[in-house]
This record gives structure tokens, C-alpha cells and sequence, in this order.
């Protein structure tokens, strides 16, 4: 009997949030269901989404920034197909692979001042390597890593990401890892003092922390410091990295150079997951400095086939389709169209981003029913009112988007980089409606908002 996993996927479509009850997770399967979010997808090309009644969406997540070259990407696709079409040696384990070979060479054209490439198989798994790859590269021990920092959820990870909720439940974790403030210079140099310092790992943005920006000059004092006290500095480009902030890696703009960057999401092509720990030669030889460690830090499927076609199939559509141009263009369309909103409603304190990675960030309003209605929800749950936000963009305009961060009071809006300017139109257009509404108390909006504060689950 032949295996038709299409036919299944069509036949079976619509039984995605009973299975995840069942055999997956509950409890996400609930918090779907609870803010509107249990659609049942059948398509999903470029920047849009479909569901099975043919309702298209368009998306503003962008898988967390997974699909920078948007949804199934015909050449990506056309990669994978010609590849498996083909009966080429994978996983062979004891040869070096071409393809792995093709796309570090691609990278490091990318990033000249760096020189050799570790794949591995998700974000997590590169700041787990980044980690190791600091100590013992340096013989040193301590990690440094910024407050509200978000690097993974495996434990190495979890050690160096500066937000209590991910850790709550599994401490203790790795020990040797020191939170400072980010963008306090002087809290690194402090530390760094004690001449056992590894490494020092940071965002180029805290994306989870609500879109911030470093200070000024923080970046290239880091650096140097650095360099002094012959520490590591290593960056976590995962979120930021392959396009998404209008240049290849978001550290550019700050004319900065790390010894080490750890790459994934975008890297995918939104199809085969893979990730990238990109760094010097003498770093990587103090790792496996001798023929018998030439395997002391491995993955079974680091630079499998697909992983690295869809990784060389992605870095291909960047170039010809000129995306870091794009970009910069559709990023400052999306700033000018929403830049705005900060005079127009009281409720939007901030609009901030690089590229087409956004935050729209909300405070406390003036007028005082406005102001009653924002505390009462805020003692519910700090972070009920920015979902409430996402609630109406998707079940009244189609539109998906999600909050930057937990707790965080910020809208993230992460379309991917083929958006068009009509696609930016129709969002900005949504969300002030929506902001619209959520300035008349009482209203359509906060009966949204109470429902969601009465099965508070954040």
C-alpha cells in the first residue's frame, strides 16, 4: 500500500486542536482556542496565509521570524524537490559533506571577518555550542548575558536567558552564568575585572523584551572590553540575522565584529530547520584541537542535505530577489505608517524597529476611564492587554501578529520580507481601527478584553 501523506493531510484537516489535546499539549491547544487563534490553515504562500473555508490571513509573525523569505518559497521548494529527487549521500556521518561545506562557504562571504561555520539544528542548540565553544576555547568559566534576554529554552540556554518565567520550574541551571543590565557597559567591565570571563552573549535587539535598542556606543564599548580582557563576544542573531532588520546580520549597523554569531530561524527558509554558530579558526581549534576531539562536540543531524540546501536556497533568494534592499524600503513605510498612532491615540507610547522587525508599545493613558480600565487589567494579568490587541486584528481584519514578549506591553509586527506596501496599508489600517476602539470605554473592544481577563492563563 502506497504512503500518500497529502491525501492524510487533506483528509484529516480540521482535527489539528483535538489531536494537540490529546497527544500534544494541552494547554496550548487552550490558549489557541481562548484568543481566536484556532484557525485551521490549508495553504500558506508568501506573506498570507489560508485557512480550509479558503479565508486568507495576512501574517505578521512570521513563524517568529521563521519565514523571512516568506511562506513555501517556490525556489526553496524547488531545491528540496531536485535534491530528493536525486539518491544523494546523507548522513553518512563518517565523510565530510559537500552541501554543509557550500553553505559555510556562503556564510563566511557574508561575514569575511569570520572563518568557519558549526551547524547544528535549531537557535537553542547554536547558544548551547556558542557556550561551550567560549569556555573552552578560553579556559575560562563565566558567562555574562544581559537582564530580559531571550536565548532558548534548552538548559544551557535557559542558563543565559534573562527573563524569570522561562527558568521558573527548572533551576538549577548551569551554573557560572552572571545576568547584567542590558546596555550598561560599565556592569560588563565590572565583571569582566575578575579575568575569568568566558564570554559575554548578547542580543543586537531584545526582541522578547519588547523591541529595545541598545544605547549609543554600547556595542562597540562591549566589544573593546572584550578584546582587553580577551573575552569572547558573542551575538545571538537567530531572531535578527538573515535579512530581518534591512541588513544581513543586525550587528552591521553598529559596525561592530563578534567572535562568534549564532544564526537560525530565517536561515530555514521556513522549511528545514538549521542553525549556524559562525566564528574564528583558533576558536574552533581550541574546541577540537586534537585528532581524537575531532568529534568532542557533534550533532547526529548537523548539516544534513535538506537543512543545508534550504539554507543555500534561502541565502540564493536574498541575493536575486534583492530582500535587504527591500526591507530597509518596506521598513521605513511600515515606521511612517505607524508612527503616527503615538499623538493619535493615548494608548501607543512608542513605535520603535529596524527593519521589519517592530514593536508598537502601549502605556498607561491619561483620560481617566481609559486609565481605570488599563490598571484593572493590568492587576489581572500584566500581560492581558497587549493579547487583547491581537484578538480583534485577527477574528475582524485577518491579520496575525503576536506580543513581543511575555508580560511585555508591546505589539510585534514581523511581517516577512516579501510585504508589499498594500499588505502594510491593510495592517495599519486594521490596527487603527482597533486602537480606535480600544479608546472608547466601555466598548466592543474591552468586552474582548474582559473575556480574556476571565480566563487569565498568562
Amino acid at each position: 500500500m502506497s504512503f500518500d501523506i497529502v491525501k492524510t493531510f487533506r483528509q484529516r484537516l480540521g482535527e489539528n486542536y483535538t489531536l494537540h489535546t490529546k497527544y500534544v499539549n494541552p494547554a496550548w491547544a487552550t490558549v489557541t482556542q481562548l484568543i481566536g487563534y484556532d484557525k485551521v490553515y490549508a495553504k500558506a504562500e508568501g506573506c498570507y496565509l489560508w485557512d480550509q473555508d479558503g479565508k486568507r490571513y495576512l501574517d505578521c509573525v512570521s513563524g517568529f521570524c521563521v519565514s523571512n523569505i516568506g511562506h513555501n518559497h517556490p525556489i526553496v521548494r524547488q531545491a528540496l524537490r531536485d535534491a530528493l529527487n536525486e539518491s544523494l549521500p546523507n548522513l553518512i556521518q563518517l565523510d565530510c559533506s559537500l552541501l554543509s561545506g557550500l553553505l559555510a562557504e556562503a556564510l563566511i562571504k557574508r561575514i569575511p571577518w569570520l572563518e568557519m561555520v558549526f551547524f547544528a539544528n535549531s537557535g537553542a542548540e547554536a547558544i548551547e555550542a556558542a557556550m561551550k565553544f567560549a569556555r573552552c576555547a578560553t579556559g575560562r568559566p563565566r558567562l555574562l548575558y544581559a537582564n530580559q534576554s531571550y536565548h532558548g529554552v534548552t538548559y544551557g540556554a535557559l542558563s543565559v536567558t534573562g527573563h524569570a518565567m522561562w527558568r521558573e520550574g527548572f533551576e538549577p541551571l548551569v551554573p557560572k552564568t552572571h545576568a547584567v543590565p542590558f546596555g550598561d557597559s560599565e556592569a560588563i567591565e565590572r565583571e569582566l575585572d575578575a579575568g575569568d570571563v568566558a564570554g559575554v552573549l548578547l542580543e543586537p535587539i531584545q526582541v522578547g523584551a519588547g523591541i529595545i535598542d541598545p544605547p549609543d556606543g554600547y556595542f562597540a564599548r562591549v566589544e573593546s572590553l572584550c578584546r582587553k580582557h580577551k573575552a569572547l563576544f558573542i551575538m545571538d542573531e537567530i531572531h535578527t540575522g538573515i535579512g530581518r532588520t534591512g541588513t544581513f546580520l543586525a550587528s552591521e549597523q553598529w559596525n561592530i565584529k563578534p567572535d562568534i554569531i549564532c544564526l537560525s530561524k530565517g536561515l530555514s527558509g521556513a522549511m528545514v530547520p538549521v542553525s549556524a554558530v559562525v566564528t574564528r579558526k583558533d576558536i574552533m581549534k581550541g574546541v577540537y584541537s586534537r585528532l581524537d576531539r575531532s568529534c568532542i562536540h557533534a550533532s547526529t543531524f548537523m548539516g544534513n542535505n535538506l537543512a543545508m540546501i534550504a539554507g543555500l536556497a534561502t541565502l540564493h533568494v536574498l541575493d536575486t530577489e534583492n530582500l535587504l534592499t527591500r526591507c530597509r524600503e518596506m521598513g521605513d513605510y511600515l515606521m511612517k505608517a505607524l508612527k503616527p498612532f503615538e499623538e493619535k491615540y493615548e494608548l501607543v507610547k512608542a513605535v520603535r524597529g529596524r527593519g521589519l522587525l517592530v514593536g508598537v508599545e502601549l502605556g498607561i493613558p491619561e483620560s481617566f476611564s481609559l486609565r481605570q480600565a488599563w490598571t484593572m487589567m493590568h492587576k489581572i494579568n500584566p500581560g492581558l492587554f497587549a493579547q487583547a490587541l491581537t484578538i480583534p486584528l485577527m477574528e475582524e481584519h485577518a491579520i496575525l501578529t503576536q506580543v513581543a514578549g511575555h508580560n511585555e506591553d508591546v505589539l510585534k509586527v514581523a511581517p516577512a520580507l516579501v510585504v508589499t506596501q498594500a499588505d502594510i496599508d491593510d495592517f495599519a489600517g486594521s490596527l487603527d481601527t482597533v486602537l480606535k476602539a480600544a479608546h472608547s470605554f466601555p466598548g466592543p473592544f474591552w468586552d474582548v478584553s474582559k473575556r480574556l481577563a476571565s480566563n487569565a492563563l498568562f
